[in-house]
Parts: structure tokens; sequence; C-alpha cells
């Protein structure tokens, strides 16, 4: 495989894969990584872009480099994931009991178009604007940016959200809460969503629109949930009797056919 410098540079190429491949395990705590002359013969690149990105490697602590040994996959890499809880409540109220709230915006505002319309809300109507991040172990883990129709959002106060839920807050409970509809994309992190979660500008995101509606099948709450893939999974599972194309999950591809060539006059 040849690296190709179009986009990013060499050595942060290389970086990148390489972190990829020990977060994921494929390398693991106490591994060598491959040879720096075996780097070079493998993607075609340079000794001095081998070491830049091996140097930034030790400096983020995901190798340790031994003279004439080599480099080593730290031990604090790898550490063993915790299992989901797999219903939407429970996971909720994990990520309430281990992580910390800060809030960075709470207004009433005029929504987007699309969000009005997914909220059942007149172009002319406005909602309560709620940003906030979420922090685990001083690290931000999701930035949150969603929006309420304001006959449901009189009990969301900056003072309530210190010690309830934002949905316990609209519903009453979590158990009031009914259908959620989510949508799940990749996206590029802006100079805003960067600084929230404290990652480079232009890294990858999970983006995840998430439609939340009450027992009534109201629309209740429109979030946008952006999160780093190196600190945060998605996961799912679906009932037996739920496996359908809507409930699984479907891949709707935005893509333009072609236009079909004139055809020439005889």
């Amino acid at each position: 495989m040849k690296l190709n410098a179009k986009g990013a540079l060499l050595h942060r190429q290389l970086y990148v894969l390489l972190k990829e491949q020990i977060v994921t395990g494929r390398y693991r705590a106490g591994d060598l990584l491959p040879t720096q002359e075996a780097l070079c013969q493998q993607f075609s690149i340079s000794r001095i872009t081998v070491r830049r990105a091996l140097a930034d490697l030790g400096e983020d602590s995901f190798i340790q480099n031994r003279q004439g040994v080599g480099a080593f996959v730290t031990a604090n890499i790898g550490k063993t994931k915790h299992g989901p809880d797999f219903s939407f409540i429970g996971e909720m109220r994990r990520a309430l009991k281990e992580t910390t709230m800060q809030l960075l915006l709470l207004e009433t505002q005029r929504c987007p178009a699309a969000i009005a319309a997914a909220l059942g809300l007149a172009d002319h109507e406005q909602a309560l604007h709620v940003v906030r991040t979420r922090s685990q172990a001083d690290e931000p883990v999701a930035l949150l940016d969603g929006w309420i129709p304001c006959r449901f959002a009189k009990a969301v106060t900056a003072e309530a959200l210190k010690t309830k839920s934002l949905h316990e807050l609209i519903a009453g409970s979590f158990e009031q809460l009914g259908r959620v509809a989510q949508e799940v994309n990749a996206a590029l992190a802006d100079p805003i969503v960067a600084q929230a979660l404290n990652i480079e500008i232009n890294s990858a995101t999970l983006k995840i629109d998430r439609l939340v509606h009450n027992r009534e099948g109201a629309p209740v709450h429109y979030v946008t949930v952006l999160t780093a893939p190196m600190r945060t999974r998605l996961v799912m599972e679906v009932a037996a009797d739920d496996i359908d194309g809507y409930n699984v999950g479907r891949l709707l591809h935005d893509v333009q056919q072609p236009k079909a060539p004139r055809r020439r006059q005889p």
C-alpha cells in the first residue's frame, strides 16, 4: 500500500493508520511495531516520515521507543470496554451516572427549517435551544445540540439541569418517553465542535440526529449528538419481532443518477 500525499501530510497519515491499529487492538499492549525499514517499504515512504509519525505516537503515549530495540505499544492502550446496556433508557441512566454535564447555551430561538418540520412547528414558531457537553474523567465525550418545543420545555432550566436529565424534565420521567428515530452519519469537526470535544479541526466525528417522541406520539426533542470515535461507540440491539428495514436501519444512498447523453439529431 502506497500512501498518497494528497489531502494530508504523509507522516500524519501513517500516524492515523498506526493509531487506529493500536486502538482497535491489532497491536496490543507490549507488542513491538514493525521496524522503521518495514514501514518504509510497506507504505513507500521515507525513513524521516516514519520517524515523525512514531515521534507523534510517542508524544501521545500510544507507543514507547526503546533505543536499539524498536517501538512498543504502551500498557495503557487497549483497555477492556464496558458492555452496553442495550436499552435506550438504561444507557441514558448510565451516561448520567458516569458523565458530567456542562451547559453551553439555553435560549429560546427560531430553529432551522428542517428541525422545525421534524418537531411539527410552524416556520415562525420558536423552540428552546439547549447545547451541552458531556465529559467522562474530564474528557469531553459528546456535544449535544438540542431543540425542544416550548410547550414541552417549561421545566427545563439551567438550575434544574444540574440535578435532572433533560429527558426527565421534558417528559416527566424516562418511562414517559416513546418512539425514538435516529440517523447516523460521519462529519468533519468544525472549529466549534473541535473546541467542544477537544479534538483537531476537520477530525472525523460520529454524528447522530435523533428525534424523541413522548408516549402520545408527539415529537418532544430533536438533538444532534457529535462524538469523537476514539472515545465513543454506537451500539444497537433489535428484537427478533422488530427485524425489518426501518427498525434495523437502512442505508440510503444520496447519489444522483448520471444524466443520459443527449441523442444527436440525424
